[in-house]
């Protein structure tokens, strides 16, 4: 039985004066311990935050976590893929952090995706077509998403069905992906030309080599990470000066990789570079998708490297 929000108790609401300042973290641990504040502090999109705000605040958490008169946790949502960012900015909260990844779909969860929709329309979806579709949306429950949804378009699929209906016996699963992957590729060509100018234009031009060793990449390369290593033997293989590029311009960039998507104002991150394990990886599992199914000699010359293939 649903409860009638008017037959509800009416909400307390609780005002006091208070004199701080926002930025010294007692003075926010003091005014949240008066108010007797014991909800969640959720902190979205964190990633976009400059990466020394982003260690001042990692700092600050400890002091939150470690006040006895504090009863409250933090939610911070960011985009990378090492479970220890945080550790990484301030090794005292180790042990007082527990990470989610919550981009990694395996099938079953995928699968359940497509049974609760199932389920709220009245449909099956055909069982090859579904195999079909979970092989070719590497893992992005977004595609999966959007892919189901357009097939629900063409089957005329607009609302709950009265009697149960099958759908995509006749469709085609990596036609309606690579249909939804083409939607997003203006804005994934957009990031490989702005990205590859980097913050000016330099003579090594670091940011654009960055790019040949992804684009390069097979998949299997791509969902494990590219390693400092590989990405400076592939660089050095085309670049034109060779092995004499200075190690110190590679490992500058790649640190580099967020600050210069923050610049571009790139939402979501497309990079992401772990330096506790020195490796290169993509964050934008639809980005994947699209490097993943597209021809390499396009890739690399949306980068300006078409002359570079191999």
């Amino acid at each position: 039985m649903v409860q009638n929000p008017r037959n509800r108790p009416p909400q307390k609401k609780r005002k006091k004066t208070l004199e701080l300042d926002p930025e010294n973290v007692n003075d926010i641990i003091r005014a949240l311990s008066q108010i007797e504040f014991d909800k969640y502090i959720v902190l979205e999109d964190f990633h976009y935050l400059k990466q020394e705000t982003q260690k001042d605040f990692s700092i600050a958490l400890k002091a939150f976590h470690e006040d006895p008169n504090l009863d409250s946790d933090f939610i911070i949502v960011g985009v990378w893929l090492e479970e220890n960012r945080l550790i990484l900015y301030n090794g005292d909260l180790r042990g007082r952090i527990f990470s989610i990844n919550v981009d990694r779909w395996k099938t079953k969860d995928l699968k359940k995706v497509i049974i609760d929709g199932e389920e709220l329309l009245n449909i099956n979806i055909d069982k090859e077509f579904e195999r079909s579709l979970l092989h070719n949306c590497y893992g992005s429950v977004s595609i999966l998403q959007e892919a189901c949804s357009e097939a629900c378009e063409q089957e005329d699929i607009t609302k709950t069905q009265k009697t149960c209906t099958t759908i995509g016996t006749e469709l085609d699963a990596n036609e309606i992906v690579n249909s939804v992957i083409e939607s997003r590729s203006a804005r994934y060509r957009s990031f490989l030309r702005e990205f590859a100018d980097g913050f000016q234009s330099t003579e090594l031009e670091m940011y654009r080599w960055l790019l040949y060793p992804i684009l390069s990449a097979t998949p299997a390369e791509l969902q494990e990470g590219l390693s400092y290593g590989d990405i400076r033997e592939k660089i050095e293989k085309h670049h034109p000066v060779g092995e004499d590029l200075n190690p110190g311009n590679l490992t500058q960039s790649l640190q580099s990789v967020t600050s210069l998507q923050s610049d571009l104002e790139i939402k979501p991150f497309i990079l992401d570079y772990n330096e506790t394990n020195n490796r290169l990886s993509i964050v934008d599992r639809g980005f994947f998708v699209w490097v993943a199914n597209t021809p390499k000699n396009q890739l690399l010359k949306h980068a300006g490297l078409y002359q570079y293939t191999e």
